[in-house]
């Protein structure tokens, strides 16, 4: 007797996890049997089993006990096919991607398979005219629910396998329609394909060959529907599912009344006169589905399969990719659009900051407080006794401070004043004592001061301190007005500038400009930071999709491995990267001039690594996540601790020992730094400082991949 197409014996499989209280099996002590060229029809409720036990049978699940041979070989085995190109798949979802066109959805199981052009032209135009589908370049996403299901069955039939699996191909389609496709399974069942259908209208497994009722994870009969009927001396299939419900729920209760406990396989001495565990011993089959193929189809397939699997992938990247106007948008523009926002906003003085005066020393002048508008009044004379007259030299402090955006507002009092700080008019408040400019004069002439001549010769200044950058900004500007003050008034009296400054000189600086900006601090960070997390966002984003979608699962089921779609999606988002690198370089170092002293390709590789660290990170992710909902928050949640810890925001020498040491680990800390070392010093790639970045890098890379791989060998199917 030849070797059936299906076979599946003594199957458990359990859901859940053995200590939690939801553990329980899907299938249970399950046979089932397929021949060859026959039209199998598997029903059952909602929730019984069907998509499990079909999972099973093209290997993208494993039972937790019994056996299941599919072709003559074990799903998975290689060179079995399954998964692979002897088998068509049709999930119970769409399993299509979006962006697909219907010619482009159905071409792309093609290539899988490696059929060629010609060919694939050749069945898409009868599919088409089989299955009514629509035009061949409407999108998949414009599509009716009726309509995908078409293309969805299109796509498993293009192929002409030798087993067609089908998980309720004909649910919402029109009766016409579903009479043309069971017509269709009937011819290709005369021709040697044996074909497993699951549906919802009992009725028309009457045209099957054979059928298996399934309930509850247990199949309560299976053989021809005329043998169904007169075994259970029924007119309809209805009835005789019924009886077998019925019969199944005296037996389970007889069973739980005999038994102390669930044993993982229900031992065979509790089946008693049940047809159903009848043993399948007279099958004869083979240990190894490569000796069912011939040796004329068996290089070709060896031949193409990869290739074809390859070019699949890609094109179907390609299109997925261009296709999505926002993700093509978000990864190629939105680099630029981050850094111009980065440069624009970040490193600028503040403008329109006004400080509240009050200048007891104009007052008291003939002109009021409108003296220092007066260009025609003279500051400071020098005499011929060689003395030197200070008069008003408060206006000269005011003009100082005006240069450097801070700009007065005039008032009368202190109080006044004081409270135009509390009501947020001004960021601060100075006042100018009475003699101010007697007693600075005295201040700095005389080896000796009075109190009262130092009281009167010092600014009182308040400040709004609710604002730090702001209130940091205001004091420098201040201190810079002082210097300038000073040396202009040393400068008026022909005396050593140095006198009147702190006695701290800083000349030329080792590294850097004597006024460096924040800018060309934190933009090493930012730009790491920025090609990282948009690498990680883009891949997860895209992974999540096609998984959400189906679009993984079924192309496994085609015989795509999981290595070759990471492989595929490494080519094209390094690609991604590269140009996302590029932009960065082109606008930071030639738009915005930002300064660089070391080797830009050495900056450019740092960069370019960081974005493969996020795509890992990605992919992470995405084998860790079950929604882009979760996988947001998690990239959300990291995005601020890596930011905040990697020393962009404020300095690493600041935080504890123990938050250092996790800083050091973090994918930005060492490389923004080798990267500013790169741009401010220009350390050749042989330094300690440089190297650790790219090696920071580089062990995240790995690291990343490796938990991926490990999680997805060791996740439970």
């Amino acid at each position: 007797m030849a070797a059936p197409a299906v076979v599946v014996k003594r199957a458990y499989k359990y859901y859940g996890k053995k200590d939690k209280p939801d553990y329980k099996p899907v299938l249970e002590y399950l046979d089932m049997t397929v021949e060859k060229g026959i039209i199998y029809g598997l029903l059952g409720p909602s929730g019984c089993g069907k998509t499990t036990l079909l999972s099973c049978i093209v290997g993208r699940r494993k039972l937790d006990s019994g056996e299941v041979w599919v072709l003559g070989g074990k799903p998975g085995e290689k060179g079995s096919g399954v998964p692979g190109p002897r088998v068509g798949y049709m999930p119970q979802d769409i399993a299509l991607v979006a962006e697909f066109t219907v010619r482009d959805a159905v071409y792309y199981f093609g290539r899988i398979y490696g059929m060629k052009t010609k060919k694939l032209a050749e069945r898409f135009d009868f599919l088409t005219n089989l299955l009514e589908l629509p035009s061949g370049g409407r999108l998949i996403k414009t599509l009716s629910g009726g309509q995908q299901r078409r293309v969805s069955l299109a796509a498993a039939l293009v192929h002409e396998p030798e087993l067609l699996i089908l998980d309720e191909p004909t649910v919402g389609l029109d009766p016409v329609l579903r009479e043309r496709i069971w017509e269709f399974l009937a011819e290709q069942a005369r021709n040697g394909t044996t074909v497993i259908i699951t549906t919802h209208y009992i009725d028309e497994t009457k045209q099957a060959h054979k059928i298996g009722l399934l309930r509850d994870g247990q199949l309560l009969d299976e053989d021809s529907p005329e043998e169904i009927l007169r075994r259970y001396d029924c007119n309809n299939l209805e009835d005789a599912f019924l009886k077998m419900a019925l019969r199944q729920h005296e037996l389970t209760h007889r069973r739980r009344s005999t038994l102390t406990g669930s044993p993982d396989v229900i031992p065979e001495s509790s089946i008693v006169n049940d047809s159903r565990y009848q043993s399948r011993e007279d099958f004869n089959v083979v240990t190894s589905s490569t000796d069912v193929l011939t040796s004329k189809e068996k290089p070709e397939r060896i031949k193409n399969g990869k290739k074809g699997r390859y070019k699949a992938v890609l094109i179907k990247s390609i299109q997925q990719f261009s296709r999505h106007p926002g993700g093509l948008i978000f990864s190629i523009l939105f680099p630029i659009v981050q850094v111009v926002a980065f440069f624009s906003a970040i490193g600028h003085d503040p403008r329109d900051l006004h400080v509240a005066v009050v200048n007891h020393e104009a007052a008291m002048s003939p002109l009021g407080i409108d003296i220092c508008r007066n260009k025609s009044i003279t500051y400071v004379a020098q005499r011929e006794d060689e003395t030197c007259e200070q008069y008003m030299l408060s206006c000269w402090f005011l003009e100082e401070m005006e240069k450097r955006k801070l700009f007065t507002i005039m008032y009368n009092t202190t109080a006044e004043a004081k409270h135009a700080v509390a009501k947020r008019k001004v960021y601060g408040a100075l006042r100018f004592p009475q003699n101010f400019s007697d007693a600075l004069a005295l201040r700095v002439t005389e080896g000796h001061a009075e109190d009262d001549i130092v009281e009167e010769s010092t600014i009182s200044a308040w400040i709004d301190m609710s604002d730090h950058q702001i209130t940091n900004f205001v004091k420098l500007q201040l201190h810079k007005a002082y210097e300038a003050f000073a040396r202009r008034t040393m400068r008026a009296c022909q005396k050593n500038e140095d006198l009147v400054q702190i006695p701290v000189r800083f000349e030329e600086p080792v590294f850097g400009v004597a006024d460096a900006e924040i800018v060309a601090y934190m933009a090493p960070g930012v730009m790491v930071t920025i090609i990282f997390f948009l690498a990680a966002i883009v891949t997860s984003t895209l992974m999540i999709s096609d998984r959400l979608e189906g679009v993984w699962e079924r192309s496994a089921v085609a015989g795509v491995q999981p290595k070759e779609m990471l492989q595929v999606h490494i080519v094209l988002q390094s690609i991604v990267i590269l140009v996302q690198t590029f932009e960065m370089m082109i606008v930071a170092y030639l738009g915005y001039k930002l300064p660089y002293k070391g080797s830009l390709v050495t900056i450019a590789c740092l960069l370019f690594l960081q974005g493969l660290g996020g795509m890992c990170f990605g992919f992470l992710l995405s084998v860790l996540c079950s929604s882009y909902t979760l996988s947001f928050f998690i990239a959300t949640g990291s995005f601020y601790p890596m930011i905040l810890l990697c020393g962009i925001l404020w300095p690493i020498e600041g935080m504890p020992n123990v938050l250092r040491l996790i800083s050091f680990a973090l994918p930005f800390t060492l490389p923004a730094k080798s990267l500013r070392d790169l741009m401010e010093k220009g350390i050749p790639f042989t330094n300690p400082d440089i190297y650790g970045g790219f090696l920071i890098t580089i062990g995240w890379i790995i690291g990343t991949l490796a938990l991926c791989f490990l999680r997805l060998r060791y996740r439970k199917i």
